[in-house]
Order: C-alpha cells, then structure tokens, then sequence
C-alpha cells in the first residue's frame, strides 16, 4: 500500500486531466452546434465520451497505477467543472462569432 503523501499529487494530476477532457467537450461543442445535423451530434458525443474515458484511464493509470479512488474521481470531475465553468461563455460567443459567418 502507498502511503497518504502522493494522495495530493495524485488528485492535482487528476484534476489537470479534467481541465483537459473539459478542453475537449468544448472543442467538441463547438463543431456539434457548428453542424446541425443528428448524425454529426451523435458523432461528436461518441468521441467525447471515448475521448474522456481515455484520458480518465490515462491519467489515473499515471497517477496511481489504475486504482480507482473516490477522491480522485472527484478530482477529475471538478477539473472538468472548473474549465467548463470558466471557459464555456468564452467558448459561447466564438460560436456566435462562427456562425454569424
């Protein structure tokens, strides 16, 4: 068992790989509401979805060898939520920016 000291390192590298997948929802969004059509929509969530799954496994392979924590789950949900949070209305008015050309 490892002890509590890289605990800290661990949900920081976590939650470096939720600002990543939140980077990647937002890229994603923007050709999802560039592209109207249902077929484009579902392709686009499909690579998310796999897109976030791989960078969760990635990161958590990382950081601890792939044990999955609650802490660490948390981390990684909370990176996601920080640059959504953050970046969403930057992301917003470049979309309207797109489309009004």
């Amino acid at each position: 068992m490892r002890d509590v000291t890289a605990q800290p390192f661990e949900a920081l590298l976590l939650m470096h790989g939720g600002a990543v997948a939140g980077f990647v929802y937002l890229i994603v969004r923007i050709v999802r509401n560039r592209a109207g059509r249902r077929r484009v929509t579902h392709l686009c969530d499909a690579v998310f979805v796999l897109t976030g799954a791989a960078l969760f496994a990635g990161y958590l392979f990382l950081a601890n060898y792939g044990t999955v924590r609650g802490f660490l789950s948390a981390a990684f949900a909370f990176g996601f939520a920080a640059v959504y949070g953050l970046f969403a209305p930057l992301f917003a008015r470049m979309t309207q920016k797109i489309r009004k050309k």
